[in-house]
């Protein structure tokens, strides 16, 4: 057996090594996995992860080897670090370099050897190999596939070096998140001491003012609730005397405030260790160290218990003449807050809420939709108003009596109530007719299927007094800005409408915009027409190329779904993919696209380019279903034969703020598999390096919208750049979309960006186009 030869860089190697920190660690599956694909991949018996050390080769990952580490010297790795890229051994026995080695002439009795170098800040620190007893023949291909298998062990080894920066980010973002809690807390503070908004406020105030004042004093304000006591305000006392205080029942003897309250007058107890209306709470008192406490009741202007004001001391202590009148005007101060409070609840609840149905009135309903309207103008998005009408309410007050009619108004809010969301606002207007309000609509897509399911629950039959009563409703609906801007011309519209719906007959709704009424029409008929789309072969897929931005490479491609109607001819993406979301149809569609982009990337890198990687648009409703699961991709690629590496899942924000565990350990497993993951849009949303932390990211793709208005002193170019400046740190790739002039491209090239994606360089080709594109390039 030859001498393992030498490292000429050994020194470098090592300290590269060591940098990880990984030596001597425990076995993590996100390694395991590679080494399962690798070992299934090539049919061997023996598959590891090795990194060699001083004098040591140690396994971090292995298949069928019962050994945890080897010498250097009889190490098959040693061999291959000292190569540039791979070693292959196809027979041992006749290698003069292994004939001799232990491991060869003894177990496991290597025959054929396949490894290849793992790479970390440009030195070999060890390898991912595959091994047999039998003769293997290793091909080209397969030494590319395994090189695809090693890229992901070196992920996931930059990923696991990159966590102290990410802890650094993280720490930096924790202190900017409390400085900027602190902001808001400090303005709200002020902003509420000023104008008094709650009761809460208020009472913490005086108590807070008075703590101030007197040193010494913790005072306590409690609110008296039927025949309990309720925490007000003591912001001073521990918390666990409070939540014990909370709720305690008033009653002579019942410890100072249980017993003002209910004598409606002061009680002083001046030593509560031994006084006897605190015998079933001194051990609780002991444990808050209070050791006095002086209570006088909150009286209203008809000398009504409101509640109580109580001063506590550490040590015991009686209060003299000019403290007992103290305690007194602090108790009128919150009596006169307590009472506003109150009249101000009663009066604002009666002014602006139903009787009947505890809905909101028509002034409430109205305040409620001038704030919609302006949220809207800010922000940019919609505001739809939906006015609803019971049809034959009149027959059910006339026969059945107005105390029935009065039931079915209470059951019908309570239906509709459970149709909207929570930040939507259902109200009466009065006699049968409702209003509903929906804010904050990027689009008015989802309308129609609110719409249809109160059109389904309001006709559902109702049981009142025993009797089986129908009833049906007809809805309006009008469109902030498109059929108005104000609250009146608004209601209007919608009024119109309903009585457009009126006249269609019962059980119906009607837009106020002929356009909006066409619109809803043609997505109930995409909704409809989606189902044949995959059978009739009506889907096709264009690519749209991106290129390497520094060696005008072309390894990588988006693919884009597109939909030829019989009938309508091109459907825009825009048009259908919500409608396809909404029915769950996406599943099914989705599941077509990974097929087809699967089968073309495999001909392609067999044939024209073995680096291609196609990315795929994926909806956040493929995360969140569960049958058929989105997962089954991966069983799709081994089956039919494309490395993970061949394809990329493109995913939006708006996916990773509503992710769940489920969702987030889907993600890991795509990319554990070796599947890359990007982040599209990026900038659009509500972006945070907490995704880039949370979730796997191989990618970034900056949203057109920045690279469409970039110039060379635009705050867009400062925003790429920051974005490129971020992503290198974490190690994660960025592709700029949108690209449309020399430019751009100029710009985003002295940032450093990777790649580059646009009209610049090409439009979505059909699919004989992009292969006669890379038949070119070849």
């Amino acid at each position: 057996m030859k001498k393992v030869p030498d490292i000429n860089n050994e020194k470098e190697r090592l300290e590269a090594l060591y940098r990880l920190d990984i030596l001597d660690t425990s076995p993590e599956e996100r390694f395991d996995r590679i080494t399962r694909m690798a070992q299934r991949l090539f049919g061997c018996e023996y598959a590891s992860i090795s990194l060699i050390d001083k004098d040591r080769q140690w396994f971090k990952s292995s298949i069928n080897l019962n050994q945890r580490e080897t010498s250097r010297d009889v190490a098959f790795c040693a061999h291959t670090i000292a190569e540039e890229k791979y070693l292959v051994v196809p027979n041992t026995l006749k290698d003069s370099r292994f004939s001799t080695n232990p491991h060869v002439v003894g177990a496991p009795h290597i025959r054929s050897y396949a490894g290849v170098n793992i790479m970390v800040d440009a030195q070999p620190i060890g390898t991912l190999c595959v091994f047999s007893s039998a003769l293997e023949d290793f091909s080209d291909d397969n030494m590319l596939a395994l090189a695809d298998l090693g890229k992901m062990v070196e992920s996931e080894l930059r990923r696991h070096d990159s966590e102290g920066l990410l802890q650094e980010i993280q720490q930096y973002q924790v202190q900017f998140k409390e400085n900027q809690k602190l902001t808001r807390v400090r303005s709200a503070i002020l902003e509420k001491v000023v104008s008094s908004e709650t009761l809460d406020v208020v009472l913490r105030e005086i108590v807070g003012a008075i703590e101030r004042e007197y040193k010494g004093y913790f005072c306590s304000i409690l609110l008296l609730e039927g025949n309990q006591l309720k925490m007000g305000a003591a912001p001073s006392l521990p918390d666990f005397y409070n939540e014990a205080i909370h709720g305690v029942e008033i009653g002579p003897g019942v410890g100072s405030c249980g017993n003002t309250a209910y004598t409606n007058a002061l009680t002083v107890v001046e030593d509560i260790a031994t006084h006897p209306y605190w015998s079933a709470w001194a051990d609780l008192a002991k444990q808050a160290n209070l050791g006095s406490c002086w209570s006088q009741p909150i009286r209203g202007a008809d000398n009504q218990v409101l509640g109580t004001f109580a001063i506590y001391h550490e040590c015991s202590s009686k209060p003299s003449g000019d403290a007992i009148a103290l305690i007194e005007q602090f108790a009128h101060i919150a009596s006169i807050a307590i009472e506003r409070e109150r009249a101000n609840q009663l009066i604002w609840h009666q002014a602006n809420f139903d009787v009947l149905t505890a809905l909101p009135n028509r002034s409430l309903m109205e305040e409620q939709l001038k704030h919609l309207l302006s949220s809207a103008k800010r922000d940019e998005t919609k505001v739809a108003v939906l006015f609803l009408d019971l049809d034959n309410f009149k027959d059910v007050n006339d026969t059945l009596g107005h105390d029935v009619g009065d039931m079915l108004l209470i059951e019908c809010a309570r239906r509709i109530t459970q149709c909207i969301r929570q930040e939507d606002t259902a109200s009466r207007l009065g006699g049968d007719e409702f209003v509903i309000l929906l804010g904050g609509l990027a689009n008015v897509g989802g309308i129609d299927e609110l719409i249809q399911k109160l059109l389904k629950e309001i006709s559902e039959p109702y049981l009142l007094h025993q009797r089986h009563i129908h009833t049906s409703v007809s809805i309006g609906v009008t469109i902030y800005p498109n059929d108005g801007e104000d609250v009146t011309t608004l209601l209007k519209n919608a009024d119109q409408a309903m009585y457009g719906a009126k006249g269609q007959g019962k059980n119906s709704h009607q837009f106020y915009s002929r356009a909006m009424q066409e619109q809803a029409l043609k997505r109930l008929s995409y909704k409809s027409d989606l189902r044949a789309a995959i059978d009739n072969e009506q889907f096709y897929i264009e690519y749209q190329p991106i290129y390497d931005i520094q060696s005008n490479r072309l390894t990588k491609a988006e693919a884009l779904l597109r939909w030829h109607h019989p009938e309508k001819g091109i459907i825009r993406p825009d048009e259908f993919i919500p409608v396809a979301e909404e029915s769950g149809a996406i599943i099914e569609i989705g599941n077509w696209v990974f097929e087809q982009v699967c089968h073309d990337a495999l001909t392609w890198r067999e044939t024209l380019c073995p680096e291609l990687q196609l990315s795929i648009n994926t909806s956040p409703c493929q995360y969140f279903n569960r049958d058929p699961n989105i997962m089954d991709w991966l069983l799709f690629l081994l089956d039919c034969g494309l490395p993970p590496s061949g394809v990329l899942l493109e995913i939006t924000e708006n996916l990773l703020m509503d992710a769940n565990s489920q969702v987030s350990k889907k993600l890991f497993q795509f990319r554990q598999a070796g599947v890359s993951i990007a982040l599209d849009d990026f900038g659009t949303g509500y972006s945070s390096i907490s995704y880039l932390k949370k979730f796997p990211t191989d990618f970034i793709k900056i949203d057109r919208s920045f690279v469409n208005s970039m110039t060379e002193v635009s705050n867009d170019k400062v925003l790429c750049e920051a974005i490129i400046v971020m992503a290198k740190k974490l190690g994660i790739k960025v592709v700029a979309e949108g690209i449309e002039s020399e430019a751009q491209l100029a710009i985003l090239k002295s940032m450093g960006c990777d790649y580059a994606q646009g009209y610049l360089f090409s439009k979505p080709l059909s699919k004989a186009k992009f292969e006669a594109l890379l038949q070119s390039r070849k």
